[in-house]
């Protein structure tokens, strides 16, 4: 099927730019993640895993980004970000009744 690549960030950043682009972002994802979690609680009792694991790895990508972020601002880097979505489109999956 088809794929494509869209650009997402790209960039040269001051600390204080880079650290509200990226903490936005990542902070979104986790946000998403909670809200998906909280809803399967909700409405049928149970965690969702998914969400559950994409939490933890987005907490850990979020201390890593901010380990960049403190090493820049100690420096006086600038910091060059770059973010490509890739996204492929497959074929549906049949309904299993």
């Amino acid at each position: 099927m088809e794929n494509g690549d869209i650009t997402l960030i790209s960039g040269i950043y001051e600390f204080d730019d880079a650290r509200d682009v990226l903490l936005s972002l990542i902070n979104q994802k986790i946000s998403f993640h909670n809200l998906r979690n909280f809803s399967m609680q909700e409405r049928f009792g149970i965690n969702d895993s998914t969400s559950e694991s994409n939490i933890e790895i987005l907490i850990k990508a979020r201390l890593e980004i901010m380990d960049y972020l403190v090493l820049a601002k100690s420096l006086g880097c600038l910091l060059s970000v770059q973010s490509t979505i890739s996204i492929q489109l497959l074929p549906p999956t049949p309904n299993i009744n």
